[in-house]
């Protein structure tokens, strides 16, 4: 018989003693660092994804921009650029400019990366869009033939290869006089070769002075195939 008031005395059995919860325990463990992969595993279809959809833009699109100062880090993006595109198709290029000018040598790599992906069978326009001054009017003279354009309110301006190569002093193109001579004689026969006009009358026409040009006028000289409104 049970003593009236007292009740029977039970324990809360411990984890030791309850193999049920040792298997829950168990199972979250594991549950942990699958939940962790599957979630680095969505992330990274969705960088994925996103690459493939650049890509696709990219590659419809397969538009360049040469914007600012024309320099070794600006030229290495546009040429490696217009070489991947090139790569994976002969499809048509368009080369958007809007440039100041810049450095003679790195304005030059542009134009003859250009000129090389031409001579493969690469349709590449250049459009100028602001201004194409200085080197940027070099790097213009590199599309393809009847692609050299421009945007109805843009200008171009070509002037004297020495100031391109940034001596500011007559004595400091004086110590570079044989390269500047040869740098002189590239640019003047790009122009002359591009625009159709005599090689006198571009030196002339830039001797000590930039010559600036509208979209009308650039394309009366002959350093432009068309104007195109947008």
């Amino acid at each position: 018989m049970r003593e009236p008031g007292l009740q029977k005395s039970s324990s809360v059995p411990d984890s030791a003693d309850n193999p049920k919860r040792d298997g829950e325990r168990a199972q979250f463990a594991q549950a942990a660092p699958a939940r962790e992969f599957n979630d680095r595993l969505v992330l990274d279809l969705i960088d994925a994804v996103k690459g493939i959809l650049r890509k696709e833009t990219s590659d419809r699109l397969r538009d360049v921009y040469l914007i600012g100062d024309i320099e070794k880090d600006n030229a290495r993006v546009v040429i490696e650029r217009i070489r991947e595109m090139a790569n994976d198709s002969n499809r048509p290029i368009t080369l958007y400019i809007n440039s100041a000018g810049g450095n003679v040598t790195d304005g030059l790599a542009i134009h003859d990366s250009v000129r090389a992906l031409v001579h493969r069978g690469v349709e590449v326009s250049i459009v100028v869009q602001g201004m194409a001054y200085s080197m940027g009017s070099v790097v213009l003279q590199a599309a393809s033939e009847g692609r050299r354009l421009a945007q109805p309110h843009s200008w171009i301006m070509i002037h004297e290869p020495a100031k391109w190569a940034g001596w500011q002093s007559t004595s400091a193109a004086a110590q570079h006089l044989d390269r500047l001579k040869q740098m002189q004689a590239q640019i003047y026969q790009i122009l002359a070769n591009r625009s159709g006009r005599p090689l006198r009358q571009i030196i002339r026409d830039t001797k000590r002075t930039d010559f600036y040009l509208d979209a009308k006028k650039a394309l009366e000289y002959g350093l432009i195939d068309a104007i195109v409104e947008g």
